[in-house]
């Protein structure tokens, strides 16, 4: 059964959807089921169990808020008659909510100076790397690039909510198209290179088209200001943001500030 659960879990989450693993870490006294007990729960449905029932019930409440979280989290319950759920099995049961979200997946539009620099940059991480060219020679570079018309390729990309755009195409009527179909697929991060006037003249169009722009997400001029203006620096300004954006970074100097350490 915990195999079932398991390989269940694997093809939701390679599918980029995010699944709650719950599983029963302690169980004391009388309980439905021991502890080492699995479920896998997502938004619409769930598959094991952890003893059924009110109990049951409330862990798959809880295990569907901490998706909409995505925030892992611990549970205890106390299975009383005079207890908050008013069982009478006469035990107390603990687990915990593990969030497990599909990889986080970078996807480079564009295959200029900067964004060569950027996947050369990304090549060793644990990202899912994928970038796109409408130039038939990039292929030259980068072997595994992908070649055509560059929103026709967005619109193909399987959804994954875990991901980065980063639009650097060769020009401003590409950089625009490339935004506006990204638009229609779920992200975390929407960054596009540029200069203040010409993000301005883009929005315009955007909105224009009557697409709807989620400011929260979109970082244009993109990257922290700390490059001299290189390729390669401006790659890593770029990664520098989009590192922030993920693990809700500080923009602070790791460096002990008190003068007596040293």
């Amino acid at each position: 059964m915990e195999l079932n659960i398991l390989e269940k879990i694997f093809k939701i989450v390679k599918n980029n959807q995010s699944v709650a693993l719950v599983t029963l870490t302690k169980s004391k006294g009388s309980t439905p089921r021991k502890e080492g007990a699995l479920m896998g729960v997502w938004m619409t449905d769930f598959i094991g169990s952890i003893g059924g029932g009110l109990i049951e019930y409330r862990v798959i409440e809880s295990a569907r808020k901490a998706l909409e979280n995505n925030l892992s989290m611990d549970f205890k319950y106390d299975l009383t008659k005079e207890a908050e759920l008013g069982m009478t099995c006469g035990g107390t049961v603990e687990g915990y909510i593990k969030i497990i979200n599909p990889k986080n997946r970078i996807v480079i539009v564009g295959a200029g100076h900067i964004g060569q620099k950027l996947y050369s940059v990304i090549k060793d991480s644990d990202f899912e790397k994928i970038i796109i060219d409408d130039r038939i020679e990039c292929k030259n570079l980068i072997p595994d690039i992908l070649i055509g018309d560059y929103s026709e390729i967005i619109k193909k990309l399987p959804e994954n909510s875990n991901t980065y755009f980063v639009i650097v195409t060769r020009g401003h009527s590409t950089d625009e198209e490339s935004l506006a179909a990204i638009l229609d697929k779920k992200s975390k991060y929407i960054g596009m290179i540029g200069s203040k006037k010409k993000v301005i003249e883009i929005k315009k169009n955007i909105e224009e088209q009557k697409k709807i722009i989620p400011k929260e997400k979109i970082y244009s001029p993109i990257g922290l200001k700390i490059s001299d203006g290189t390729p390669f620096e401006i790659a890593i300004e770029i990664m520098a943001e989009i590192l922030k954006v993920k693990n809700n970074g500080e923009l602070i100097h790791r460096r002990l500030e008190d003068a007596n350490t040293f």
